[in-house]
Formats: C-alpha cells, sequence, structure tokens
C-alpha cells in the first residue's frame, strides 16, 4: 500500500515538474497592441508590446493605416508575463474567431505578425459576453503599464 502511494505521488510530482520546465516560444515579429478606437476622428490611440518587453504609445489612422510612435513608456515587461498575455490572448482569438463591434468609442487588443493580424474591437459602453475575454486582457494589459484607462467608458 505504501509503495503505490509513493508511486502515485513520486507520479505527480514527475508531471507537475514536466510542465513547470516548458518554454515558451512567440514569434520572434510579435506585436501585442491595444487601445481606443474613436470612429469619428478615424483614430486608434494605443500602446504597442515590443517583443523586447518594451511598451510604446502609439496612434494609427484607420484610413491610412500609418503608425506613428508618440513616447516609449518607462517599464519593461518580463518574457513571462509577454508569453501569458499572449497566449491568453491567442486563445481568446481561438475561441471567438472574429469579434468586431464598433462604437462611437470602441477597445480593441490586437495580435500581429508580419503575416497575420487579429484584432477583436468592442463598444466600449457595453459590457457583453462575447467580448468578456478580450476586456479581461485588456485590463490586464492596462495594469502592467500602470493605465488608469477604465475598460468600460
Amino acid at each position: 500500500m505504501y509503495r503505490r502511494l509513493l508511486s502515485i505521488a513520486l507520479l505527480l510530482i514527475g508531471a507537475c515538474r514536466s510542465t513547470e520546465s516548458l518554454p515558451c516560444t512567440l514569434p520572434a515579429d510579435l506585436r501585442i497592441r491595444w487601445g481606443t478606437w474613436n470612429d469619428s476622428l478615424g483614430v486608434l490611440d494605443g500602446y504597442q508590446l515590443e517583443p523586447n518587453g518594451t511598451v510604446v504609445r502609439y496612434r494609427q489612422s484607420t484610413q491610412s493605416a500609418t503608425i506613428s510612435t508618440l513616447d516609449t513608456l518607462p517599464v519593461s515587461i518580463e518574457s513571462t508575463v509577454r508569453c501569458s498575455v499572449a497566449t491568453s490572448l491567442r486563445d481568446a482569438f481561438l475561441q471567438n474567431q472574429t469579434y468586431v463591434v464598433i462604437g462611437p468609442l470602441s477597445h480593441y487588443v490586437e495580435y500581429a505578425t508580419a503575416t497575420a493580424t487579429m484584432r477583436a474591437v468592442w463598444d466600449a459602453r457595453y459590457q457583453t459576453y462575447g467580448s468578456r475575454h478580450f476586456r479581461a486582457i485588456f485590463r490586464w494589459l492596462n495594469h502592467l503599464i500602470g493605465s488608469d484607462e477604465s475598460p468600460d467608458r
């Protein structure tokens, strides 16, 4: 009986250890963006998490898609946190293939590489079932940079 319990305990410990040591591999060119979409101005104001952990504030025109970098924030996001955010965002996109509900003032999160871009957009006035994962990631990202921007304004 003790042998059986010891075998089970060792098996569980081995299983737990093997999942902890798995490295996170992200695309080298991955950019995570989030922010506010002002439909009447045709402008996206947001933040971009770079592969090296720095965060830049940017503005993008919806007509020309031109991105202007405004400044670099004095924060650095650790690789384990970047990995968690990227994995959560990728999984949210896998669960919700598309999510675009543009209002006068919308929020968005984006997972972008050189070959693909996935963006979820939701009306900032409403908390809908479909946007729940994206709103949670939006809040998480804002928390990481110390932003007080409400996800529901």
